[in-house]
């Protein structure tokens, strides 16, 4: 249906409109930016799906530490994220480098030195703490 302005107005007022793309709203930015994309949508999705493949691996090298270090896997989750941040590279890289080692195959030396400071530092703070 058109909008049409009433009788005797100098100009029509802008109309603005939102819809929706599946479930998430597309509305345009009032700074005038892009509106929320199929794009940006796609990009999210991907990222998700991303994170549904890391996750297997992250939580099994999680249990090769834990049976390692006798740590809990919230402990074993810090282990892997101190030596993510100290190698520079994402948890998924290190988690993977974990499980490998579990089946025989050596960690690259430069991860290796990254993940033995990441359990000793573990090993420090939990040597620290009152034992329950």
């Amino acid at each position: 249906m058109q909008h049409h302005p009433p009788s005797g107005s100098a100009s029509p007022r802008p109309i603005t409109t939102t819809g929706t793309c599946g479930n998430a709203e597309a509305t345009a930015d009032p700074e005038g930016s892009e509106p929320h994309s199929s794009a940006a949508l796609l990009r999210e999705k991907e990222q998700l799906e991303h994170a549904l493949e890391s996750r297997p691996v992250i939580d099994m090298a999680r249990g090769v530490l834990v049976a390692s270090y006798a740590c809990q896997p919230e402990e074993a989750s810090e282990i892997l994220v101190t030596a993510s941040q100290r190698a520079n590279v994402k948890v998924r890289d290190v988690a993977e480098a974990v499980t490998a080692a579990a089946t025989g195959r050596p960690i690259p030396a430069e991860l290796q030195a990254h993940l033995a400071g990441a359990v000793r530092t573990w090993q420090a703070r939990h040597e620290r703490r009152p034992h329950e």
